[in-house]
């Protein structure tokens, strides 16, 4: 045999910062640490002695000497092993390629330094401009095979030019399909699980998963996941190396071989999954990266190819229009649940006010210290009188009072609380500051008092219905109060539990009865008759309340209408 037709074995790794090449030719050789061994490696994961390659009628063997951490072929565990071309060694942290073939006049030397022979990539990276450039680069059958599965659910390689039109038109079906889920699909949820059906469709993949991603948080939530036998009962374990890849560089990742993968073959979960060919591709839209989509292989035929990438990144590029259209439906579904909840409790235009605020939300309705002013209302005998009627009638007269009295507390732009059987509370000043809350209250309750004789007054040769009516202003605790299970915006402290004592305890049928501090606010407008001093129920110190008589000629309810 001429020395040009020698056949060798060649090892190409990179270490100490170089990339090499070994030449093995009949002779053996030990591979280690030890000084002695032919191949020396310097290294704390190789053994002295790690491994050796001798060659028989088989061709290279490759024994492992009872090395520490192992030697593994293509990934897995191997005492010994027959080495082929292409294969892909692991002794230790060192990774190493076997070339067999013929010696060159170049190869002849036993260790040679080139970084020209590093081992050739299999990796694609492929940039996602957008959704009409995808469509073009895939419908270029002139460079890429086949985009779709055949019947036997693997990849079809054949005749590309006789191919072009069916697979653009399998193309334009896919990307149909995809747009139908967004629009049929009412959930994120299902739209994820139908895009994924399709990936499995027409993608010879065995094994898939789309997530959700938050870039704040960096959180990832599964949303949809298969294999091919249909959903998992366990989560499917992934590679975080290939997709945190697609996450942060907002690219389709796709590793044909990851025996032969110098990137990405050597991550630990890529080794313990069994991993043969994976493809990832990021949701990208408007530069914003929400999620991905990830699809593997375990055997180790029908690797991906660029074709199958394309065709999965237009499924994440339509994925990703998903998870926007989603948030929008969230962000309308939250706006209609904020009118709903702030309804309960305003007027339309407070409403209106608070949701075109700076920071609109649900922010005014945080627990926080404010001050207002605080009013109860009760009518009374009401309980003696519901004895002799029909509970239906019962439920119609308070009806129509409270529809009187919720319309004089919106009318002022105060907040209602709550109704209390016969009673009702409401406050002014929050969730809207107002620096008049004092006045606004005392008018509520002074036109209260009117449409209640005003409905009596059409309720001839009945017992008229009378209304107790107390008032207190000061700092309380305003917001969201309650159990995670429930919460009402609601006001608390000892300014509430006053005025609920003047009342209860104070007022009389048809007065409002105000505190020291909403009378120190609202005389300038009202015309306010002191009463004697009292010790409220639970308190230490007494208190001086007021009677509101009416209106002064400059107050709130003569001079504007609010």
């Amino acid at each position: 045999m001429k020395r040009e037709d020698r056949i060798v074995c060649r090892l190409r790794f990179h270490h100490e910062d170089r990339d090499r090449v070994f030449t093995i030719g009949d002779r053996p050789i030990v591979i280690g640490r030890a000084p002695d061994c032919d191949l020396l490696l310097q290294n704390e994961s190789i053994s002295r002695q790690h491994a050796r390659i001798s060659r028989d009628e088989e061709g290279w063997v490759l024994r492992d000497l009872g090395s520490k951490n192992g030697s593994r072929v293509n990934t897995f565990h191997v005492a010994e092993q027959v080495l082929r071309n292409g294969d892909r060694l692991d002794l230790g942290t060192i990774r190493m390629y076997v070339e067999i073939g013929p010696e060159s006049a170049a190869s002849r030397a036993r260790v040679i330094f080139d970084e020209k022979q590093a081992p050739t990539g299999h990796t694609e990276i492929l940039n996602l401009q957008g959704l009409d450039d995808l469509l073009l680069a895939a419908g270029d059958h002139r460079n890429s095979p086949s985009l779709f599965t055949s019947r036997d659910g693997l990849a079809g390689v054949g005749d590309e030019d006789s191919r072009a039109p069916e697979s653009t038109g399998e193309l334009m079906r896919l990307v149909s399909e995809s747009a139908e889920s967004l629009l049929s699909c009412t959930t994120l949820a299902e739209t994820l699980d139908r895009i994924l059906s399709l990936v499995f469709a027409n993608l010879p993949v065995e094994r898939g998963v789309i997530c959700l991603y938050d870039p704040a948080s960096e959180s990832i939530e599964p949303m949809a996941m298969r294999n091919r036998e249909g959903i998992p009962d366990a989560p499917i374990a992934i590679s975080s190396n290939i997709t945190g890849t697609a996450i942060r560089e907002k690219k389709a990742v796709l590793i044909k071989d990851t025996a032969l993968d110098e990137r990405f073959g050597g991550a630990e979960s890529v080794l313990m999954m069994n991993i043969h060919s994976a493809m990832c591709a990021p949701l990208l839209r408007d530069g914003n990266v929400s999620g991905y989509v990830y699809v593997d292989r375990q055997s180790a035929t029908h690797p991906f190819g660029m074709a199958q990438l394309q065709a999965l990144s237009i499924l994440a590029l339509l994925a990703a229009i998903a998870v926007e259209q989603a948030a929008l439906r969230d962000d309308i579904r939250r706006e209609q649940e904020r009118r709903v909840r702030l309804a309960r409790y305003s007027s339309p235009a407070v409403v209106e006010r608070i949701l075109e605020a700076p920071g609109a939300g649900m922010g005014g309705m945080v627990v926080e210290e404010g001050e207002v002013s605080v009013l109860f209302a009760d009518l009374t005998g009401f309980t003696t009188m519901a004895e002799r009627l029909p509970p239906a009638e019962v439920i119609l007269i308070l009806n129509q009072v409270f529809e009187r009295l919720t319309s004089a507390v919106f009318e002022l732009e105060g907040t209602l609380d709550k109704f209390r059987g016969d009673g009702m509370m409401a406050f002014f000043g929050a969730p809207l500051a107002m620096p008049d809350h004092a006045e606004r209250a005392v008018e509520a309750a002074l036109r209260m008092q009117e449409a209640l004789a005003s409905l009596n007054a059409a309720r001839e040769g009945v017992r008229p219905i009378q209304m107790r009516i107390g008032i207190n202003s000061g700092t309380v605790v305003v917001g969201d109060i309650g159990s995670p299970q429930r919460k009402d915006y609601t006001v608390i402290g000892d300014v509430v539990n006053i005025a609920s004592r003047l009342e209860s305890a104070v007022a009389r049928p048809g007065q409002v009865i105000i505190g020291e501090a909403t009378w120190a606010a609202a005389r300038h407008a009202y015309l306010c008759e002191p009463l004697e001093e009292v010790r409220l129920k639970g308190k230490k110190q007494v208190v001086r309340p007021y009677w509101v008589r009416g209106r002064l000629k400059e107050g709130i309810g003569a001079t504007r209408a609010l």
